[in-house]
């Protein structure tokens, strides 16, 4: 097989096994997922019942975090993060010394939201860029 023969048959396998699991501008498909472009989540704002496990898909090219805002999550519910760090000042730490927290292209985080109420996040390197999202939990 020549060259072009070969990347031509390898980009289309690529092309079809990406056609189910990300849409034209490369968002998710899943109900309960959440994209990332180079500067935005996608949908910016969810809306999911109480006990929902949201997945965070990185279908960008450039690394994002999901960050909780330290304020921004319901009284009686715990901080979280992509890196699982304990506050958001520890997380924003975590990136400024080693990137710790970031996810990949193609890489996700899932975290289950079990209380009513909103919950508001945004990308560490990208906060700048307004890149800010917002889980509103329903109760059952």
């Amino acid at each position: 097989m020549d060259r072009r023969t070969f990347i031509a048959t390898a980009g289309s396998g690529v092309a079809f096994a990406l056609a189910g699991c990300l849409d034209a501008q490369g968002d998710p498909g899943g109900d309960n997922e959440v994209g990332m472009s180079i500067d935005s989540f996608r949908p910016e704002e969810l809306t999911v019942e109480a006990g929902t496990t949201v997945e965070f898909v990185n279908t960008s090219s450039h690394t994002h975090t999901v960050t909780a805002f330290q304020d921004g999550y319901p009284d009686g519910t715990e901080f979280w993060s992509t890196g699982e760090f304990g506050s958001e000042d520890g997380a924003v730490a975590g990136w400024n010394d080693d990137r710790s927290g970031g996810l990949f292209q193609g890489e996700s985080y899932e975290h289950t939201f079990e209380v009513p109420g909103e919950y508001a996040y945004f990308c560490i390197p990208h906060l700048d860029a307004d890149m800010v999202g917002e889980i509103r939990v329903e109760p059952l």
